[in-house]
């Protein structure tokens, strides 16, 4: 068996110049004067000058004229374009997917909005015997599965009152809820636990829980549910909610997120 490769460090000048990036980013177009770099460095003056000249000749930071401080040029965004432009939610979100799948041992799905609708992107099953029929491609109401309610709470107040505007209630079962107000309080408990239930409101038989995934401009990008009879799952909401949510969590933290929402 071959020798495992010796653990590299990092490179410190390399890191120190990414958080250099990484305030300058956090300035909302304002610029910064090498005092106040260093202090949120917690770096020598000497230090940060090094660097900065360092990311000037490389094309990411420029220097005013006038006033002498820094900012990103455009360079970074086109960084950033060329990124984004090869990150897929499907590619990214299906190790995920799968993971949770075997762990929790019940059937994935990854959904995103589109319209007044879910639309189921991807599935993983279980290997239990009784399962849920669903279909990748397939349209669900908002109203009923976890996976809309996940996104609806997930949205800005504004633009989730938009979508209610124009949401037809289906009334699946007869636990489906179809009143607006009612549906309203729903998704704040959705908000105030972090992810969302349906205990039999989509299907008669059926129970999924599901979690938003919240993109590095706090956008929603998609949500994550696990489904199944609602004998095995409506008693393991408290268990499965936590897990659904960190893995949606993970998938936003490959799309660039910082952290939870």
């Amino acid at each position: 068996m071959p020798a495992a490769a010796p653990q590299v460090p990092p490179t410190r000048a390399l890191t120190r110049g990414l958080s250099v990036l990484e305030v300058l980013s956090r300035t909302e177009g304002r610029t910064l004067g090498i005092s106040t770099l260093a202090r949120q460095l917690t770096l020598d003056k000497a230090t940060v000058a090094r660097l900065l000249a360092t990311l000037i000749t490389a094309g990411y930071v420029v220097q005013e004229p006038v006033s002498r401080q820094y900012r990103l040029t455009g360079k970074i965004l086109n960084l950033a374009h060329a990124a984004s432009a090869g990150l897929d939610l499907l590619t990214l979100a299906r190790p995920h997917l799968r993971s949770l799948r075997d762990r929790l041992n019940e059937t994935v799905h990854l959904g995103v909005l589109e319209g007044s609708a879910v639309v189921y992107l991807d599935k993983l099953e279980s290997d239990n015997s009784i399962r849920l029929v669903s279909v990748i491609g397939q349209t669900m109401p908002l109203n009923s599965t976890s996976l809309g309610k996940a996104m609806l709470a997930a949205l800005p107040d504004d633009a989730l009152e938009e979508r209610l505007s124009k949401m037809d209630f289906v009334r699946r079962t007869e636990r489906t809820i179809c009143d607006p107000d009612e549906f309203r309080r729903e998704l704040q408990r959705v908000r105030a636990r972090g992810y969302a239930t349906d205990d039999r409101e989509t299907e008669p038989l059926g129970a999924c829980v599901a979690a938003a995934i919240i993109g590095p401009a706090k956008e929603v990008v998609g949500a994550i549910s696990a489904a199944g009879p609602h004998f095995r799952i409506r008693d393991h909401f408290d268990q499965f909610g936590p897990e659904v949510r960190a893995t949606a969590q993970a998938v936003a933290g490959e799309l660039g997120a910082d952290g939870p929402p």
